[in-house]
């Protein structure tokens, strides 16, 4: 395989709507890539019918671009929130039935005038996080929104009060986990922030059934184009352990995490708490594939034994720096192995398997991941068949990669299924 071929020309032109067309921007999700990523790569290695696998889905991007393909899907995810937002992305809606229920639920939540206290979940410091009289406005709006009957129109106005949350806390919204900044505190101070939940939340419904609209006559077209609703299924939790079948799943597509200093799980957690989908934010994080949490009893007699001369020398420096930060990135790369593996497994015979990665930094130690992944990939039964290269433009798509770096450009990896994975470690 020669030099990547670069494609910023012909996905930096994409900005505002055109990445957000539909449900994609139904809720904020960082690093998620832009929907034309999956799209070129759905339409070059599959055709209509087919079966496409998200085994990192997040909010789902890669599920609404294979719906609206004519494709089947079928997307996992550890994180709760996200499993939700992909829910309600994919599914549409008739909008004449979300405006019919919004507008009995807007009139509810303001004729409610109870402090409704009991609706206020167990946040760590959440006097921290949130005034008084945002406090009971959320506890009614979340009273009314989970009395609706539990199903799609459920979650879909659930995203809707999730997707205000963070820009009625404390917290700085540009932040990417939350966190009180002083320039937060010094737009209150100077009158700058409005802390209305309730007309926030009207506004939002608003403008989310807009996107469910747009999502509805989609949904018209493809059936009329394909003749059938291609289906969605949100499976499992671990891309370490698919719950699929050997062999059921055409083409693979994903953008992994990082091994990072950042607690993935932290980056929704006030949201999480509000939608009641987690109790226990460590205990997530600690699951999660790029986790920064390690504990004494795992790394104090760790050894790293690796084939691969890049993490070779990446353990190597971390090594000198802090034994628990080479534990953390070594671990990371023994789970993609595994990811690997199962992705292996799952996909049909010369399936392909497109990947984005870049580099990130740990510990300001340089890690080249998109290099070192293709080269755990070809353990794992897979050829590196193309590779195509971008710079990353939207930054608020982007998690920083870390400490002390940004990845500035990302590769598309094309994987082709060559035979059984040919190590059990790396």
């Amino acid at each position: 395989m020669g030099k990547p071929r670069d494609l910023s020309e012909e996905f930096g032109k994409y900005i505002g709507k055109q990445v957000s067309y539909a449900t994609h921007g139904i809720h904020r999700y960082p690093a998620k890539f832009i929907p034309q990523i999956p799209r070129f790569c759905i339409e070059s290695w599959s055709k209509v019918g087919d079966t496409v696998l998200d085994p990192f889905m997040g909010s789902g991007t890669t599920l609404l671009e294979a719906y609206i393909t004519g494709r089947d899907s079928y997307g996992v995810d550890i994180h709760p929130l996200a499993k939700l937002i992909a829910k309600v992305k994919t599914t549409p809606l008739e909008p004449s039935r979300l405006r019919a229920v919004s507008e009995k639920l807007l009139a509810n939540i303001r004729a409610d005038s109870s402090e409704n206290a009991d609706w206020v979940p167990e946040i760590p410091n959440r006097d921290h996080w949130f005034r008084p009289e945002v406090l009971r406005e959320l506890a009614t709006i979340k009273k009314h929104v989970f009395a609706l009957r539990k199903g799609d129109t459920q979650d879909f106005f659930k995203i809707c009060f999730s997707s205000i949350i963070r820009k009625m806390s404390n917290s700085d919204s540009d932040s990417l986990i939350p966190e009180v900044t002083t320039f937060r505190k010094k737009l209150d101070a100077q009158g700058k922030t409005s802390f209305d939940a309730l007309a926030k939340f009207e506004n939002t419904v608003g403008n989310k059934i807009i996107d469910a609209e747009e999502l509805w006559h989609i949904s018209l077209d493809v059936q009329k184009k394909f003749r059938k609703h291609p289906e969605v299924h949100i499976i499992g939790n671990d891309a370490r352990d698919l719950l699929l079948k050997d062999g059921s799943v055409d083409l693979a597509i994903t953008s992994p995490p990082y091994a990072s200093a950042v607690h993935y799980a932290s980056v929704h957690k006030l949201e999480m708490f509000w939608c009641d989908l987690v109790r226990d934010i460590s205990e997530l994080d600690g699951r999660i594939v790029g986790t920064s949490r390690a504990y004494v009893s795992e790394y104090r007699p760790w050894e790293p034994r690796t084939g691969i001369p890049e993490i070779r020398s990446v353990m190597d420096e971390l090594m000198e720096k802090e034994k628990k930060s080479a534990f953390i990135v070594y671990k990371y790369f023994d789970d993609m192995r595994r990811s690997f593996e199962e992705v292996n497994r799952v996909l049909k015979r010369n399936g392909r398997y497109c990947m984005v990665a870049g580099e990130n930094t740990f510990q300001k130690v340089r890690i080249p991941t998109y290099s070192i992944l293709s080269k755990i990939a070809a353990r794992a039964g897979f050829e590196l068949e193309d590779a195509f290269v971008y710079d990353v433009i939207n930054r608020h798509l982007d998690i920083p990669r870390w400490n002390d770096s940004r990845i500035e450009r990302d590769y598309i990896l094309v994987l082709r299924r060559a035979g059984k994975p040919s190590a059990a470690s790396l």
